[in-house]
């Protein structure tokens, strides 16, 4: 109560004093006890607002099959998958990250960048990277971002590195008497080098094996970083291409627990606050 409203009631209870003193008692009683009214109110709200503005949410976030920019009917999207991680990443009402991994991987193009937005999100909120049941290549780099990469019990992790792949038509087109003639730009004498029908030159290999040197550079960079340890234990102990099961990716340190997707759920809503039974959203959102 203002200072002024608290002034005027006391001259009402001076009034009233001269009338009936026990009146006057029982208002002066009253009016000393709304300092505590008003402080308890105070407290009271600041607690409301205090469970208001925390996390309700989870996001779970799929990264599935063929990992391509843009996404198709086999396989997520890799600028989406980047999108969802910073949009939850930058929402109070997340209190954490889940990414449910079931894939063999994809392209380079589009798999630093969401590999990065995962790497940023985990340095403001838990992140959790859950393999069900496949993060080979492209989606090992995503995951290995993450806070913490759990393994379910028959998941499979690894296949770090890149690669390119030339097929080779030529002897087929023969036995069947049909001859290709490419015909360039003499601007560009390298376009479309690695065409398949003909096997390639010495210098499109040499030229492709570059490509990939530097994207499995980049591969193990980013696991290394990920993962907290040195980029030569990844390239020595993380399997040099090869995929490992749950065990041995232990072992090797790859992953960091063996659980389920439902277990890694359950935990993470176990450690969130609790809410009012009139909390405005669900504690789990799929995004």
């Amino acid at each position: 109560m203002a200072e002024p409203e608290c002034c005027e009631l006391r001259q009402v209870i001076a009034q009233v004093t001269s009338i009936d003193a026990v009146v006057a008692l029982e208002v002066s009683a009253m009016v000393s006890g709304l300092p505590r009214i008003e402080a308890r109110e105070a407290a009271l709200t600041a607690i409301a607002e205090s469970v208001a503005t925390q996390p309700s949410k989870i996001a779970l976030i799929g990264v599935y099959g063929g990992l391509t920019p843009r996404g198709s009917w086999y396989g997520s999207s890799l600028s989406g998958i980047a999108a969802s991680v910073s949009r939850a990443a930058a929402d109070a009402d997340v209190a954490g990250i889940i990414l449910d991994v079931d894939s063999p991987g994809g392209t380079v193009s589009g798999t630093a960048e969401a590999a990065a937005a995962v790497a940023e999100a985990a340095g403001k909120k838990p992140v959790i990277a859950c393999v069900n049941t496949l993060a080979a290549s492209a989606a090992y780099w995503i995951a290995s971002q993450a806070s913490e990469l759990v393994i379910s019990p028959s998941g499979d992790v690894g296949s770090i590195g890149a690669m390119v792949m030339h097929q080779d038509v030529s002897g087929w087109l023969e036995q069947i008497g049909l001859k290709m003639t490419l015909i360039r730009s003499e601007q560009s004498p390298m376009k479309n080098e690695a065409h398949p029908f003909a096997p390639l030159s010495d210098e499109a290999r040499a030229f492709l094996q570059g490509r990939a040197n530097v994207a499995g550079a980049d591969f193990i960079k980013s696991v290394a970083s990920g993962r907290r340890v040195t980029q030569a234990k990844v390239k020595d102990e993380f399997g040099q291409g090869r995929v490992f099961g749950a065990r041995e990716a232990m072992a090797r340190g790859m992953a960091d627990r063996v659980a389920t997707l439902d277990q890694v759920i359950g935990g993470l809503v176990a450690k969130m606050p609790t809410r009012a039974a009139s909390r405005r959203r669900s504690a789990l959102a799929f995004e």
